[in-house]
């Protein structure tokens, strides 16, 4: 069992940044089990916290949250004498985890762009840090805009959402 760190923007580079370190394709496609993402957001501060009247609609789209699903549930720190007026107190981790399965392993040991192998990591269950940010935005835990700081977004989802906005 091995654990180790790898700098890539989320969970299905790490495949493509292995083979491009020269690690054989059908070695990767064989050895990897499970490939986790993370990054830290700052975590909005329960002493001054208060829901957001007016979230703006660009950080929402970006995670895939409509106004109707953030009204009333999504919050922002006021900025107090405990978070230094900044709204925020602390970190916690957004996460994916990518599982490998047949396919990906195939799309691995054939080469596929990092698009396909994200497609198929979501096709298979992984739920993205944009997704699990969501989770944590609706949760209270976080924002909108913390959020789409530190999660790569889904090209084709963002070309969706802004096309949802702007109709």
């Amino acid at each position: 069992l091995v654990f180790s760190t790898l700098h890539t923007n989320d969970a299905p580079s790490a495949i493509t940044r292995l083979i491009d370190m020269g690690i054989k394709p059908f070695l990767v496609a064989s050895s990897i089990q499970a490939v986790m993402g993370q990054r830290l957001v700052r975590v909005i501060c329960k002493n001054c916290k208060e829901p957001d009247p007016n979230p703006d609609h660009k950080y929402l789209s970006l995670i895939g949250m409509t106004p109707e699903e953030a009204a009333g549930r999504v919050m922002k720190g006021r900025g107090c004498d405990n978070c230094v007026n900044t709204g925020f107190k602390g970190r916690r981790a957004i996460f994916e985890l990518m599982v490998m399965n047949s396919q990906i392993r195939d799309l691995a040991f054939n080469l596929a762009p990092v698009a396909e192998l994200r497609r198929a990591a979501i096709a298979g269950g992984m739920r993205t840090l944009a997704q699990d940010g969501k989770l944590k935005v609706l949760s209270g835990m976080t924002t909108p805009a913390e959020i789409a700081s530190v999660a790569q977004m889904d090209m084709d989802a963002i070309g969706a959402s802004v096309a949802a906005a702007t109709a």
